[in-house]
C-alpha cells in the first residue's frame, strides 16, 4: 500500500502540527493533497511555512519525508530555495555597498546581519534539497536544523 494513503498512518503522530498536517487535514485526511496543488502554491508555502519548519526541526521526514521525493512537490520547493537564495544573496550586496558608500548605520549593518543569516539558509537548504533531487535520499534534510541550530531563531 502507498505510504501517503496508508490509513493506519497517524497524521498527528509527527512532532507537532505542520505543514502537511495541516494540509492533510484541509484535505479531509488525503495523503495525497499534492496532486491538488498548483506550483505558485507549493513555492509560496515552502517561502511562508514550509522552510521554517525545516530548519526548526517540526518535520518528521521518516513520516513525511514520501512528500520530498514527489517531483513536482520537489521542484517547487527548489525554485522557491533558489529564488530566496538570489534575493538574499543580491540584498546583501546591495547593503554592502551601500554600507561602503555610507559607513556607520547601524541599522544597515542589522539589517546586513540578517540577510547573511537568511544567505547561510536558503544555501543549506538548497543544498539539501538539491541533493535529494540527485539521490532520491531525504536523510540528508534532517541534517538542516542541526547545521542551523543557531540560525533557527532569526529564520
Amino acid at each position: 500500500m502507498n505510504e501517503i494513503n496508508n490509513p493506519n498512518m497517524n497524521v498527528n503522530s509527527g512532532k507537532q502540527n505542520n505543514y502537511f498536517t495541516s494540509m492533510i487535514q484541509k484535505y479531509n485526511g488525503n495523503r495525497d493533497f499534492i496532486l491538488f496543488l498548483k506550483p505558485e502554491q507549493i513555492q509560496k508555502s515552502a517561502k511562508e511555512r514550509i522552510f521554517r519548519e525545516m530548519v526548526r526541526g517540526q518535520i518528521d521526514y521518516g513520516q513525511f519525508g514520501i512528500y520530498y521525493q514527489n517531483n513536482k512537490f520537489l521542484e517547487n520547493l527548489i525554485v522557491a530555495a533558489n529564488d530566496e537564495l538570489i534575493n538574499a544573496q543580491i540584498i546583501s550586496n546591495a547593503l554592502l555597498y551601500y554600507d561602503t558608500c555610507f559607513p556607520g548605520d547601524l541599522n544597515v549593518a542589522r539589517i546586513r546581519t540578517k540577510q547573511q543569516i537568511l544567505l547561510i539558509c536558503y544555501d543549506c537548504i538548497y543544498s539539501r534539497l538539491m541533493q535529494v533531487k540527485m539521490t532520491n535520499d531525504v536523510g540528508c534534510l534532517i541534517e538542516i536544523q542541526y547545521v542551523l541550530h543557531d540560525q533557527a531563531k532569526n529564520f
